[in-house]
């Protein structure tokens, strides 16, 4: 695996592959990689002729600083991971070189910039959409992997495309779990061994909303999970929506995608994930 770590040089090197014919896939990550993560480049690896990782911890997708402070980082034990799944490229650039000359655009994402992530997380999505925007620039891939896990940033990342009229492809893929239905996340290595057991009943919390769709109001059904979740996490918001305009409803209606989105924090730790509930 070749690692690289300036804009121009991964440019440089996509580019010159491009010419060749090559479908390049990317995989755009913060690090401190995961079971999740090793998915996304399997799946890659399989639709194309290039698989090219990025670790890169964005500083502008975080509106707390300790957070950015406590992001967990290993960057010797990923590349081992890169490696051992064959992935032919890692780049890995520093902050002050990526950003160089990048002018930040405003972007109104309408009501995706307004909800739920949005809504506890100022500026969080506008870090994102800038990091991507530059990453597919540098980059160039033929296709890009994103886990359904952060099911809000994927829509944001779909935006984006459309916005930018990108030739890139998003593959949307499936959230990997443990045995016991958490999803696999980096932040979960800042939760202890006795956490983690209690963090699955956020996939219990939201099983349940989905096993009783026909028993309760979305209003109903919302109040009842947070009473259940408010026991052992400081809730942030849980929210069934609309998986695709992201619109609350007072009463169930027909042939409407719903999904159930949650933040919650554990021992200091904010955790997310999300459902479906129609299948």
């Amino acid at each position: 695996m070749k690692v690289i770590s300036t804009r121009a040089a991964v440019n440089t090197q996509m580019l010159l592959l491009a010419k060749e014919n090559k479908t390049i896939g990317f995989v755009a990550t913060m690090g401190a990689l995961h079971e999740g993560h090793m998915e996304l480049i399997r799946i890659s690896k399989k639709q194309n002729d290039i698989t090219l990782c990025s670790i890169f911890v964005n500083p502008l997708q975080f509106n707390k600083l300790e957070d950015l402070k406590k992001y967990p980082q290993s960057l010797e034990q990923d590349i081992r991971f890169l490696e051992e799944e064959g992935c032919d490229f890692l780049f890995a650039p520093i902050a002050e070189e990526f950003y160089k000359n990048v002018i930040k655009e405003e972007y109104n994402f309408g009501i995706l910039g307004k909800v739920m992530e949005a809504e506890y997380r100022p500026d969080h999505f506008e870090g994102v959409a800038t990091v991507i925007s530059e990453l597919f620039k540098a980059v160039c891939p033929t296709r890009a992997y994103f886990g359904e896990k952060d099911y809000q940033q994927l829509a944001v990342i779909n935006w984006l495309v459309h916005h930018e009229k990108s030739q890139v492809e998003i593959v949307a893929c499936s959230t990997v779990r443990n045995d016991d239905g958490l999803a696999l996340s980096s932040r979960n290595k800042r939760v202890s061994k006795e956490g983690i057991k209690i963090a699955t009943k956020i996939f219990e919390t939201m099983s349940f909303c989905k096993s009783n769709l026909d028993n309760l109001s979305p209003k109903d059904l919302t109040s009842k999970a947070i009473g259940e979740l408010s026991n052992e996490f400081e809730v942030e918001y849980l929210e069934i929506v609309d998986e695709r305009s992201f619109e609350k409803h007072e009463e169930w209606k027909e042939n409407v995608p719903y999904r159930v989105f949650v933040a919650a924090n554990l021992e200091g730790v904010r955790l997310i994930d999300n459902l479906s509930l129609n299948h």
